[in-house]
């Protein structure tokens, strides 16, 4: 018996089954009267036959829903499909999605938003165009996308139309009341609703503050390429080619410096703080774990046989990922202070590592962008065909993948467009 998948069944409200009201006989129908179809839940409270509906797994609503009207009438109830999405552990919505919402309608939009995830069936596909060389940094959110390039210009994009909506350069009408610039490769930035930071080859961290886009201050802490940033409510870090970690105090004004410390003999090519750890990837291949209340030296993680480029902390701050020029992916537990696994698949250089959820993107210089699952430990998703140059940076969440390289124009990877926008809008990231 091959049951009707997902697609054919729940996912359309317009469909016309040939059900029969249940407790009816069929005079015609030896096999009925010998079996009579009698409706058993119509004898349960409302309450309780509603529960009787929320408790069956999906697949087994669906076939419920085929069996009479009385059934699809039950199988179709909102309470019965948001039960459905809550039991999905990694499946959430945003504090905003209206109390009536359509529960049945969330939970197709959402199902085959993961279908395409796990089969890689990106629908759209587009470039923004407007940078005119190459995109070393990105991150973006349901509304912008914001890029940094080596043509020194900060620009902002819709992230719906791939629009640029602003460029912040020298030359920039958008500047014309900022008295601060970079005067070189724009290689690091991030953003939160308040502020922007962005970091330059130019020795440079440039604060910005938002929405109005207006820069504030500039930062001459470091006497090197500013290589990466990142910063949290408490605390800024930056790191550069001169080998130092320096952390400002973000909660109070004019964020006074707190730690200047030496992190590496070389680059620090990467930098990323949770809560109060700070992780840092430089030359010497190893992973360095700091405070950042006291800035001393909590953990040194050694496994990588060469340099690093890349390294994040995961949202619980349990867990690390770095990966490098040994073209490996290590997976590291914070509180043992050891390696758990390693991911292997790259050819070249990782690049750019993003923690979602539980999943991990990486960009390589392979010219390939992977997903992997660290419950799982296995690579999920391989997409090959999206850059021709080494990709320098990449960004997720449960809705799309923006990449960029060292081509001009980054990509978006949109796994939501055909489906209900009524519905993606509210998907939490």
């Amino acid at each position: 018996m091959v049951l009707p998948t997902f697609a054919d069944t729940v996912l359309s409200y317009t469909s016309e089954e040939s059900e029969t009201p249940c407790d009816e006989d069929d005079d015609n129908s030896a096999e009925d009267k010998r079996s009579p179809r009698i409706d058993f839940t119509k004898s349960l409270p409302g309450e309780l036959r509603t529960l009787v509906f929320c408790w069956l797994d999906f697949r087994s609503i669906l076939i419920c829903r085929r069996v009479c009207h009385g059934w699809k009438e039950a199988a179709e109830m909102s309470t019965v499909w948001r039960h459905q999405f809550r039991l999905r552990r990694r499946w959430a919505v945003k504090p905003e999605t209206p109390s009536d919402i359509d529960w049945r309608m969330m939970f197709r939009t959402r199902y085959l938003l993961d279908r395409r995830w796990e089969h890689g069936e990106c629908v759209y596909a587009y470039n923004l165009d407007g940078h005119e060389e190459s995109v070393y940094c990105v991150q973006f959110d349901d509304e912008k996308i914001i890029t940094g390039s080596r043509d020194r210009s900060v620009r902002v994009w819709d992230t719906t139309t791939g629009k640029q909506l602003m460029a912040l350069n020298a030359t920039s009408a958008a500047l014309a009341d900022n008295p601060f610039t970079h005067s070189g490769s724009v290689l690091c930035l991030q953003y939160d609703d308040k502020m922007m930071l962005t970091g330059s080859s130019d020795e440079t961290v440039i604060i910005w503050e938002l929405p109005a886009y207006r820069a504030v201050r500039q930062l001459h802490d470091h006497k090197g390429g500013i290589l990466d940033l990142s910063f949290n409510d408490r605390y800024i870090a930056t790191c550069s080619k001169d080998g130092m970690l320096i952390i400002r105090d973000r909660r109070e004004e004019g964020f006074p410096l707190r730690h200047i410390v030496v992190a590496c003999n070389g680059s620090v090519n990467s930098v990323h703080i949770r809560r109060s750890l700070i992780a840092t990837a430089g030359v010497d291949g190893v992973v360095k774990v700091w405070n950042a209340d006291t800035g001393k030296l909590l953990m040194s993680l050694h496994g990588h046989s060469r340099g690093l480029a890349c390294v994040t902390l995961s949202p619980d701050a349990r867990t690390i990922i770095s990966g490098g020029n040994d073209n490996t992916i290590r997976v590291w537990d914070t509180k043992k202070q050891n390696c758990l696994f390693e991911f292997a698949g790259h050819e070249s250089l990782v690049r750019t590592l993003h923690v979602f959820g539980r999943k991990v993107l990486s960009g390589s210089y392979d010219q390939t962008l992977k997903v992997w699952d660290l419950d799982y430990r296995k690579k999920v998703l391989d997409l090959q065909k999206y850059h021709g140059n080494w990709i320098f940076s990449a960004k997720m969440d449960s809705k799309r993948i923006v990449s960029t390289s060292f081509g001009a124009k980054p990509v978006v990877l949109d796994f939501t467009r055909e489906l209900d926008q009524d519905y993606v809008r509210y998907i939490s990231m």
